[in-house]
């Protein structure tokens, strides 16, 4: 390894998790009116027969049908926050004085704490870097070329020890 370290983002890998979320909402939406169309059609032509069950069978669908919709939703909205932060380009830029991060330049002495956070409901796992002076940046790990573990070697290689990526909230 050299005195430089660069992590890129990779904005083809943030467009094929929005693009499959959002084909898992379209199929669950469709997925769900199907359910809804097929019981309202039964019990409009078999009244007796479905009058007692239909409404059942319609509510049990809407609710689990409606609950994953919803869920899948989430995770698309998360998802597509993520990729507009993955613009092509850097993300992270080490060195033995310092790191650029979120177009800010912070020497290694003005670095207050850097955390991985786990992903949740379809964002990416997140480094959250916090600077002296309260500035904070946040780069979706998932969608770099990096993992944790290796950003953690690499920034105490290169700050020589004065800081180091907190992976606690991974386990």
């Amino acid at each position: 390894m050299g005195d430089e370290y660069g992590i890129y983002y990779r904005p083809e890998v943030a467009a094929a998790k929005v693009s499959g979320l959002r084909n898992r909402v379209i199929w669950q939406f469709g997925s769900l009116l199907l359910s809804v169309v097929i019981f309202g059609a039964l019990w409009a032509i078999w009244p007796d027969t479905f009058a007692d069950w239909a409404p059942w069978f319609l509510g049990v669908s809407v609710a689990t049908g409606g609950g994953t919709a919803l869920y899948f939703l989430i995770q698309w909205f998360r998802a597509r926050a993520d990729a507009r932060r993955a613009i092509p380009g850097l993300a992270i830029g080490l060195n033995r004085e310092g790191m650029m991060i979120a177009q800010r330049w912070l020497a290694w002495s003005e670095v207050g704490s850097m955390v991985v956070k786990p992903g949740v409901m379809g964002a990416s796992s997140s480094l959250v870097t916090t600077a002296r002076d309260s500035f904070t940046a946040v780069v979706p790990l998932e969608l770099t070329d990096a993992m944790p573990a290796s950003l953690d070697s690499v920034v105490r290689v290169l700050s020589a020890g004065r800081t180091w990526v907190d992976l606690s909230r991974l386990d």
